[in-house]
């Protein structure tokens, strides 16, 4: 079951604008169209929206326009009569009567059939519409949210969306931004998750350490606000003290590990060396020799992983080249296993310092 999502302000810049802005427009009734990644807020701001406005005390409903046929869809936006198709026994009311007075959220816009499209232009331009089967124009004043994860462009270029729709949704245009791109959101977005999964499990959690605070804003966060949310409801789950720490989470690590090697490997070679000894201060011992020496080809044809944890960087290089010597049969062969010289082999096996 999917929670309803609360409204959270949060203080990055790009979701400052769009409070601001929203401000300034929400005693009016214009259309607006939410863009962003799946999981990135965009309910919560047709949610803020709604919060702050004229239509509060009204209904906010929110509908998922791919989750529904063709049929069902017209139906559950604009209700049906008493045989409109078979299994309507009897008159049903659609979401947009049910939203009188309030705001409706029309989550994933683009998905809506063509059918559907046009009746949705109608009521946007007159207020009213008729029940599928009905004959009867029913009236309503609603406040539409439309939002997408996908290009609507791209979409109205293909002919699988009206232009003329298109034009009338966005009277006003938001992009949320993904959460990679604003970490300064995610520490209060963490207290109200901790807040909220304290209760569900019975715990005591009251906050979280900076190292796993730090890792959180490091990850890459594909699912945005949602996946962070279920990282932190399965912190909770997994807590044994009054802190969320690294060993709670155990699926932000392999993010953040494919992004600094990324990096990693555009630097120079006595560089990436400096950042190999870094990287070994951020985590968990057992999750550096696994993950960074297999991933950075330190030994990678050794049985053992090197352990690096506390190490210089010079006695990171006496590490390697003894290892390598022991693996290979010739001083030579396990200089070039590293693509340096005997000479310099020679000299990293001597540095302790």
């Amino acid at each position: 079951m999917n929670p309803k999502p609360t409204f959270i302000e949060l203080p990055s810049a790009p979701m400052q604008t769009i409070y601001k802005t929203i401000q300034k427009v929400v005693r009016s009734n214009i259309l607006i169209l939410i863009t962003g990644e799946t999981g990135v807020g965009k309910e919560g701001i047709a949610r803020y929206i709604h919060k702050i406005g004229p239509r509060r005390d009204k209904p906010f409903i929110a509908i998922n326009c791919g989750r529904f046929s063709p049929e069902l869809l017209q139906s559950e936006l604009f209700g049906h009569e008493a045989g409109a198709f078979t299994g309507a026994i009897r008159q049903r009311q659609g979401t947009f009567e049910i939203a009188d007075g309030g705001v409706l959220l029309l989550d994933e816009v683009p998905e809506m059939p063509m059918d559907a499209q046009k009746m949705f232009l109608r009521v946007l331009d007159t207020a009213t519409f008729t029940r599928l089967g009905g004959n009867e124009a029913v009236t309503v004043d609603v406040q539409v949210v439309a939002t997408t994860n996908r290009d609507i462009l791209k979409i109205v270029a293909e002919k699988k969306f009206r232009e003329d729709l298109y034009y009338r949704l966005k009277g006003l245009m938001f992009h949320i931004p993904p959460l990679r791109e604003r970490p300064e959101d995610i520490a209060l977005l963490v207290a109200a998750f901790i807040n909220e999964f304290n209760a569900e499990y019975g715990k005591s959690v009251t906050a979280i350490t900076a190292e796993t605070l730090k890792g959180l804003k490091q990850a890459v966060w594909h699912g945005n606000i949602r996946e962070l949310r279920s990282t932190i409801q399965t912190a909770i789950a997994l807590a044994t003290t009054d802190k969320i720490e690294l060993k709670d989470l155990p699926d932000i690590h392999p993010e953040l590990i494919q992004k600094l090697i990324t990096i990693w490997q555009t630097l120079p070679s006595e560089i990436q060396r400096t950042v190999i000894h870094e990287l070994s201060m951020l985590l968990p011992e057992s999750e550096y020799n696994l993950q960074v020496s297999s991933a950075l080809k330190i030994d990678e044809e050794y049985e053992d992983f090197l352990n690096i944890k506390d190490m210089n960087q010079s006695q990171i290089l006496r590490a390697v080249a003894q290892k390598r010597i022991k693996q290979y049969p010739t001083h030579k062969a396990a200089a070039e296993s590293l693509a340096i010289d005997t000479r310099t082999l020679r000299k990293y096996t001597k540095w302790k310092s």
